[in-house]
């Protein structure tokens, strides 16, 4: 069983983000699967930076769509993506100076923000795009 499963519950109902969102979570269960595994710190460091890099990808695509469909809502969103780019920037420092992470703390914290983002955030930017992508 994965650490976090993408099912229909995660899915936003446009096809570009939620298979953006299965990335992330495939990204996810990776890391979970070398903490898990007791792994190096080189390769935890690696999946680290590929779950980060794979989001700022993500984020990108996210704000393009809102700024060509001109997104009400786009401030707040961009907000929560800052944030979490904070937060996920912090790590990789951390993990780049060789500082002692919760890992599992860690895992819970990327589980709990994405979710939540998905099902409250993501959701609303969806059901605005929905009659606009075609």
């Amino acid at each position: 069983m994965s650490f976090i499963e993408f099912d229909d519950s995660l899915k936003v109902g446009n096809k570009l983000i939620d298979k953006e969102h299965e990335m992330l979570i495939d990204y996810m269960n990776l890391l979970e699967r070398a903490v898990s595994n007791d792994a190096s710190e080189g390769i935890i460091e690696q999946v680290v930076h590929g779950l980060v890099d794979y989001t700022k990808t993500h984020f990108f695509v996210e704000e393009e769509l809102m700024k060509v469909y001109e997104y009400p809502d786009i401030d707040a969103h961009l907000k929560a993506h800052a944030g979490f780019i904070d937060e996920t920037n912090k790590l990789v420092n951390q993990l780049k100076q060789g500082e002692a992470i919760d890992l599992n703390a860690v895992m819970d914290f990327l589980k709990q923000w994405l979710t939540a983002h998905i099902l409250k955030v993501d959701a609303k930017l969806s059901a605005f795009l929905k009659d606009k992508m075609t």
